[in-house]
Order: structure tokens, then C-alpha cells, then sequence
């Protein structure tokens, strides 16, 4: 007897694994009160037991600011998907690896943007040595892990000499061709400065005398240029169907053809003005007012919180829309049902209309349905309309469907919360 219980204690001791505290359930509380519940797993338990340990392992290593960070991400990426579904729960970092996840996916985002800035420059142009330069200026603040998600081909070019491609007689004849009556003067003033300004960075030079004076001279016609189109860029945009006059729309006419060419380029919304001139809203008289629209008395006030009220799984809401309400902000939205809704500010309402606004989503299983419609059109926002889900997995996508096919939809994910941006009404579906 005594020899069987010394071979006993030597297994343990060689298989120190096979031993785990198990939690104590309700049925043997009563049998086994203030005391730990030992148990001896056999079977394949041991290399479970590794596994996750292994895997624990891998996920602490993870240092998301060092060169080595894609490969241990990987591996704990693998390891961890190497694991059954019954170890899987007992991986107690996993939130440390879905974060690392979410790292990545930033990483990636912030190589694109550097590799598409250097791309956005031919190397022929004059403005590629500027452009590389910026992008080095920034590829510089990354830290090891980000730089490794920049292509080796892109990495090269930002470790490399670049000289620019120009020099002083070219930066001096392009200088004094400057001409501000040309449709491409505040071109050829911004390329004039950013050859200069190359040179400058790669050493030191020196201008003839009054030659900077001049490009000094054009950048100053170019700021007034940009200041007028502005002005009228202003007064076309305060236009409004429902407000403005014909002698309102011929002012700005007027103001409009008071520019010179190079500066009427600069205004981008002349074509509003053009609909306005030919006559494409019918516009009230002048001393006419507009009809005061009808308006709900229980609609969500601009900048606080409302709750929207319920119907079966539907949730609806009203705005107001007049030119009396307020316009700079939002609407915020909530349900009971872990979702908040954030309606931008009417000022950036493209629906000229007027009335009262309906907000509707519904939740059905894992599809969702939002709609805004304002007298029973749909409404488009300049901004971007909201739904907030809340307690998702970190892991669950959503896509949106467009006339019966899933398509990607513009989202962004903070921790267990998922925020989908849309202009518009649409149908979304949540995939686990």
C-alpha cells in the first residue's frame, strides 16, 4: 500500500500539468466547503494545457512598437487559431490580441497614406523633391512596427538622397515668366515657390537681386485673388430657393462677373449660380415671405439627448426642419435596445423641403433597417448620420445592402462599439 502511494506522489510530481483547480459548483458546495476542488485530467488534457499556455505566451510578446511586431502578431494570430473551441475561451489576453488586431489595421492605413503621397508626385515633376521630403518628414515620426507596413520599394526611396529636379536658372527664368493674367498663374506661382524651395533644402543659394521680390509679390495677387472668389463663393452659397430674391441672385450675378478669369476659376460652386440665373427654383417676390411650415410638438430637440420612441422593434423619432430652427447641432438619439442614432446639424441638410423629419431604424435579428425621410422623401446629409451599436464582438463586421447585394459599409469599431456612417437611408447586416 505504502509503495502504491509513493508511485502515486511520483506521477504527480513528474506531470505537474495534470493537476487543476477546478471552480466549485452549486451541486458539491455543500460537500465540499472552504476547500479546493483538485481533479486529474488525463487523455490529451496536458497538450491543452500547453497550448494555451503557449499561446498566452505568444500574445504577451506582442510589442507593437518594434520591427518584430507583424511576425509575433502572426504567430499568436496562428497559434491561436490552431486551438480547439473548448481551449480557446481560456486564452485570458485574448482582448490584448484582438487590440493588436485593431493596430494593425491601423498600421496598414498609415503606410497607404505615406506610399499614396508618393505616389501622388511624378518623379519627373519639379515638386517630386518637396513631396519626397514630406513624406520623409513623416515616415520619420513612425516608430519600428509602423515603418515595417511600408513597401520595401517606398522604404527605399524615403532612406535615399533625392536632389531635386531643377536649378538656379531654372527657379529665376520661371520666376520672372510669371505673368498674373495667365489661367495658370497661381499655378505656375505655387511650382515657382516649391523649386525654390527644393533648392533650398538641399543647399544653400543665392538669387539675383529682386528675383525673390517678385515671387514674394505674386504669392500676395495670389492670397487677394482667393480672398475675392471667396466673397462671391459666400454669397452663392447664401442663396436659398425659399428665401432669395431674383434681384438677390442678379447681385451675386454681378459680383460673379466682377472677377477676373484666373479668379472666377477659383469659385467652385458656380454652378449653383448658374441654376439660380436660369431660373431653376421658382423664387418668392420681393415682401413675399415663405409659408411657415408645420411643425411637431414632440420632436428631438438639437443638442440633447431623446429617446425615441418604440413600436413592435421599430424606433422613431421627428425633426423639425424651418429655417427658424436650429442648424448647428446635432441630434443624439437613443433606443433601448443598444443602439444610439447621432443625426448631424440641419445646416448640413442637402434637402431644401421644410416639415418635419422622421428618423426610423429597426433590429431584427442581425439586420438593420434606417431610414430618414422628411415628407416622405429621403433626406442626404452633407455629414455623415450615425448608428451606434453597442456590445458587439470586436470581431463582427458589417456590410450594407445595395439593391440586394452586400457591399462593405463605412464603419469603425472602438472596443465593443461599432459606429456606422451614412448620408443616407440603407439596410445593414452584422456578420459574427
Amino acid at each position: 500500500m505504502k509503495n502504491k502511494r509513493k508511485l502515486a506522489l511520483l506521477a504527480l510530481v513528474a506531470v505537474p500539468s495534470l493537476i487543476y483547480t477546478a471552480p466549485t459548483t452549486s451541486a458539491s458546495a455543500a460537500d465540499f466547503t472552504g476547500h479546493s476542488k483538485t481533479a486529474y485530467i488525463y487523455d490529451y488534457t496536458y497538450y491543452y494545457n500547453a497550448n494555451v499556455s503557449n499561446v498566452v505566451r505568444l500574445i504577451s510578446n506582442i510589442n507593437d512598437t518594434t520591427a518584430s511586431f507583424q511576425s509575433a502578431l502572426e504567430a499568436a494570430n496562428k497559434a491561436y487559431d490552431e486551438l480547439t473551441e473548448t481551449e480557446k475561451p481560456y486564452v485570458t489576453n485574448y482582448s490584448t490580441l484582438s487590440n493588436h488586431r485593431q493596430t494593425r489595421v491601423a498600421y496598414r492605413k498609415l503606410a497607404e497614406q505615406i506610399e499614396e503621397k508618393l505616389a501622388s508626385v511624378e518623379s519627373t515633376s519639379v515638386n517630386y523633391y518637396q513631396n519626397v521630403t514630406e513624406a520623409k518628414d513623416w515616415y520619420n515620426t513612425l516608430n519600428a512596427a509602423q515603418k515595417s507596413f511600408v513597401s520595401p520599394e517606398s522604404q527605399r526611396i524615403l532612406t535615399s538622397y533625392i536632389a531635386p529636379n531643377t536649378s538656379i536658372d531654372k527657379v529665376v527664368n520661371k520666376i520672372q515668366l510669371l505673368n498674373s493674367s495667365r489661367i495658370t498663374f497661381h499655378q505656375d506661382v505655387a511650382d515657382a515657390r516649391a523649386e525654390l524651395n527644393a533648392l533650398r533644402r538641399s543647399a544653400y543659394i543665392y538669387l539675383p537681386v529682386g528675383i525673390e521680390q517678385i515671387l514674394l509679390d505674386a504669392e500676395q495677387l495670389v492670397v487677394k485673388d482667393k480672398a475675392a472668389a471667396k466673397e462671391v463663393e459666400n454669397a452663392i452659397a447664401a442663396l436659398s430657393p425659399k428665401t432669395s430674391t431674383a434681384e438677390n441672385v442678379q447681385a451675386v450675378k454681378t459680383a460673379f462677373e466682377a472677377l477676373t478669369p484666373v479668379q472666377q476659376q477659383l469659385v467652385p460652386n458656380v454652378w449653383t449660380l448658374v441654376d439660380f440665373v436660369n431660373g431653376k427654383y421658382d423664387l418668392p417676390t420681393k415682401g413675399n415671405g415663405t409659408k411657415t411650415p408645420i411643425l411637431s410638438d414632440t420632436a428631438a430637440v438639437p443638442g440633447k439627448i431623446t429617446a425615441m420612441t418604440k413600436n413592435k422593434n421599430t424606433y422613431t423619432a421627428k425633426i423639425n426642419v424651418a429655417d427658424t430652427e436650429n442648424s448647428t447641432d446635432r441630434f443624439v438619439l437613443t433606443t433601448k435596445s443598444n443602439m444610439t442614432v447621432i443625426i448631424p446639424p440641419l445646416g448640413t441638410l442637402l434637402n431644401e423641403d421644410t416639415g418635419v423629419m422622421e428618423i426610423n431604424i429597426t433590429k431584427k435579428s442581425n439586420r438593420i433597417t434606417f431610414q430618414a425621410t422628411l415628407n416622405k422623401k429621403p433626406v442626404e446629409f452633407e455629414a455623415n448620420m450615425e448608428i451606434i451599436i453597442n456590445n458587439l464582438s470586436p470581431n463582427a463586421s458589417i456590410v450594407r445592402n445595395d439593391f440586394g447585394k452586400p457591399v462593405p459599409a463605412d464603419y469603425t469599431v472602438e472596443g465593443n462599439r461599432h459606429f456606422i456612417q451614412t448620408n443616407s437611408s440603407a439596410s445593414f447586416q452584422i456578420l459574427q
